[in-house]
């Protein structure tokens, strides 16, 4: 069997194959799918899928490589952060340990009820980078200092007001549709209509 697997899956540096169910698991897991996570690195920082947590860790969905024994930092929301590290990745899904037990149940129902709150936003991604904002008042540079999949906020040069239809284009050459949502000092924050992906998020040395 190691063999089979080995031609289906080339090595890839700090890869663990996921440890059998038991070994994993002591407490019960509750599934929150559609629930993202802010994990701080000592080099990086992204947005990661939560496929599933427990009283003494989570899996998380991401494709970028994560060493065993690696600190984390998961921030659930602004007021809620687990300190973890990393027990396997296998290339797609990454299994931590959080530093101190939690109570799952009470967390989960914590975010549930700051989502209902009309304040609530979305975890962003921090970056620090460029890109080219098409509008009605022509091409502008704007700087980029953070992202989400339906969002981004951006400072410019004060042509930018709310209700304005724009499209990004980002270094890397990816575009997104948006709308103006707000603006403020220079400061403006967009819907777009296009979202990023999931994946795309994952790292913020990608942008």
């Amino acid at each position: 069997m190691g063999s089979v697997l080995q031609v289906l899956r080339p090595d890839v540096p700090h890869w663990r194959e996921m440890p059998d169910e038991d070994e994993r698991r002591t407490s019960p897991r509750y599934r929150t799918i559609f629930r993202v996570a802010q994990v701080t690195r000592e080099h990086d920082v992204g947005l990661w899928r939560i496929r599933n947590i427990s009283d003494e860790g989570m899996m998380l969905l991401t494709a970028v490589p994560v060493r065993v024994g690696e600190h984390l930092s998961i921030r659930l929301s602004d007021l809620i952060t687990l300190e973890a590290k990393a027990l396997w990745w296998d290339g797609e899904r990454c299994g931590v340990q959080f530093d101190d037990p939690i109570d799952c149940a009470a967390v989960l129902e914590t975010l549930a009820e700051a989502q209902k709150d009309q304040r609530h936003r979305p975890l962003r991604l921090p970056v620090n980078t460029r890109a080219l904002a098409y509008c009605d008042r022509g091409l502008h540079t704007v700087h980029l200092h953070d992202l989400s999949q339906h969002g981004a906020g951006f400072t410019h040069d004060g042509c930018f007001h709310p209700g304005m239809a724009t499209k990004l284009h980002f270094e890397t050459g990816e575009e997104y549709r948006g709308v103006v949502r707000w603006n403020q000092d220079g400061r403006a924050g967009i819907f777009l209509v296009e979202p990023i992906p999931c994946e795309k998020l994952e790292s913020a040395l990608r942008f």
